[in-house]
């Protein structure tokens, strides 16, 4: 690898802006060196049965589900998970996100760097 590539196995778990119970997050782009200063991706990775709070905020935001069988619910609708399953997350709009598969489910997330926060505590 260089300084301008990597793989995702090899990046730091986040423990700060953590939410989900059984899961990790690790940050793929964002800023302080991470090569993208206006959004930050992580990647999540919820092991079987774990899904984060329905919750909302005032940023939107996008997911791409790159493993796994889960689902994504957004206000009413409630969206299956499998690999290449994309989802815009609209401001203001409630939501969550779960693994219903026996197996990890991995998704990449993208926000705005004040997005990067537990949205239950704001920090």
């Amino acid at each position: 690898m260089s300084e301008y590539s990597g793989n995702i196995r090899n990046l730091p778990v986040v423990t700060g802006g953590y939410f989900i119970e059984n899961s990790t997050k690790k940050i793929v782009f964002g800023p302080d060196g991470r090569f993208w200063d206006d959004y930050v991706m992580r990647l999540f990775t919820l092991e079987p049965g774990a899904e984060s709070s329905i919750h909302a905020h005032e940023w939107c935001h996008w997911f791409l589900c790159i493993k796994g069988e889960g689902y994504f619910r957004i206000g009413k609708e409630k969206v299956p998970l499998e690999f290449g399953t994309w989802v815009h997350i609209p401001s203001g709009v409630r939501h969550n996100f779960g693994n219903t598969g026996d197996g990890e489910l991995m998704g990449l997330c993208i926000v705005p760097p004040e997005g990067d926060v537990n949205p239950l505590t704001g920090c």
